[in-house]
């Protein structure tokens, strides 16, 4: 039998501490003494907000976190971050959705064990059954005219299944290497989602997009010279979840390709916002790894960017940036915008939504952005650009250093 799932917080400070864990999926919130070189465990299924302080409340630290069987909790001290240890993984059986657009009844045998009922799945809802193996599984509508089946392997994991329709083939998702890294990218989205429902600022053509963390944590790491944390770490899910907020509910604009060299690949972001463009630098050696098939762009090659905006409302983001100067048909009304570009940041599975997004573009502001690089270029020169990388996109451009230009003497 499986052991139950939940958190350990392993306490290996010197000094006691008072762990609560949050009862949004039952248990006690109470909180707990936990001594120094002590654990303590809690019964949850679910995410959980995590909440150390010591006995005076003079010190606290908390981490949204989910559960495992049991998801392990180191606790090193107030200065430092908590660390998150779990192989949690759910029982074997099948997840089913039912995308068409009405009611159906399902069907799932019992060859490894269970009940081999039939179960109505609203349209739209989703069902579950513990299963390990083989089973047949099968669909009828709710008057017993349409009928389908087939036979399915779950190979003793948790797998889903999508129910299009009668007409329609049934399709399989293959369960992820890593179940607890896949929850974790879909809390990011969930936050993401309840982030934007609570704003009021809605994108004309948003980008529609979600992040990958390959290849964000590649052009981090080779763009700043600096290993940060992986988007996929435990106490990253707030910042992959911004991430995906802008990626998903941004505004999808233009950029073009406008100068490779053999240190530096050059992108005009265009925005209507500003009527204007920014640069951005990313290293070609980040490139290599991070554009779609790993392959490197040529100048002229059209990209999707996705931006937010920086508000006007505080004495440090009164007017507009530096580095920004507004065309004439600027909206007048941001203090900067943040330019992410798709292709370097998003799955290449998203290929056929960047090109959709693309051809929503008008062909007069591809050569806008155009037009606009050779204004940079004539005002600032060729190697003056922010930073491509999503923790630097916001910055004020700099003149970086390329040292395969002529006249360039280390």
């Amino acid at each position: 039998m499986p052991l139950p799932t939940g958190f350990k917080v392993h306490n290996r400070s010197n000094e006691i501490i008072f762990c609560s864990i949050t009862n949004k999926t039952g248990g006690n919130p109470a909180p707990f003494e936990i001594k120094p070189f002590e654990d303590h465990s809690w019964t949850r299924s679910g995410w959980e907000d995590v909440s150390i302080s010591n006995k005076q409340k003079t010190a606290a630290t908390s981490l949204w976190i989910n559960r495992g069987g049991p998801a392990l909790v180191h606790f090193d001290g107030f200065e430092k971050p908590l660390t998150i240890y779990n192989d949690y993984r759910p029982d074997p059986g099948f997840i089913v959705n039912n995308l068409s657009p009405r009611n159906v009844m399902c069907f799932i045998s019992a060859n490894t064990g269970g009940n081999s009922s039939w179960f109505k799945i609203p349209a739209g809802g989703s069902d579950k059954w513990t299963r390990k193996g083989w089973e047949a599984i099968a669909f009828k509508s709710e008057d017993g005219k349409e009928r389908i089946g087939h036979f399915v392997d779950n190979k003793e994991a948790r797998v889903t299944l999508d129910f299009l329709g009668f007409d329609e083939d049934l399709v399989f998702h293959e369960p992820p290497e890593n179940f607890i890294a896949d929850e974790h990218y879909s809390e990011a989205i969930r936050i993401a989602d309840r982030s934007y429902a609570a704003g009021d600022s809605r994108a004309s053509a948003p980008g529609g997009l979600t992040a990958s963390i390959f290849k964000v944590d590649k052009l981090e790491s080779l763009t700043i010279g600096v290993k940060s944390p992986s988007l996929g770490d435990h106490n990253q899910i707030y910042t992959l979840a911004l991430l995906i907020n802008h990626l998903k509910y941004g505004l999808a604009e233009p950029g073009i390709v406008v100068s490779i060299t053999p240190d530096w690949l050059k992108v005009a972001a265009y925005s209507c916002e500003f009527d204007t463009i920014v640069v951005l630098g990313f290293p070609t050696k980040a490139i290599d790894l991070v554009a779609p098939n790993k392959t490197r762009p040529t100048v002229g090659t059209r990209l999707l960017v996705v931006s937010q905006f920086t508000r006007r409302d505080s004495p440090a983001t009164q007017g507009v940036q530096a580095d920004i100067t507004m065309g004439p048909r600027t909206l007048d009304k941001w203090h900067n915008f943040h330019p992410l570009v798709a292709q370097f940041v998003s799955d290449d599975s998203h290929a056929p939504l960047w090109k959709e997004r693309m051809d929503e573009v008008d062909e007069d502001l591809w050569q806008d952005t155009w037009e606009g690089w050779l204004e940079w270029k004539a005002r600032h020169g060729e190697n003056f650009f922010r930073l491509g990388c999503p923790t630097k996109i916001k910055d004020l451009a700099t003149t970086h250093i390329d040292t395969s230009l002529p006249g360039y003497t280390p």
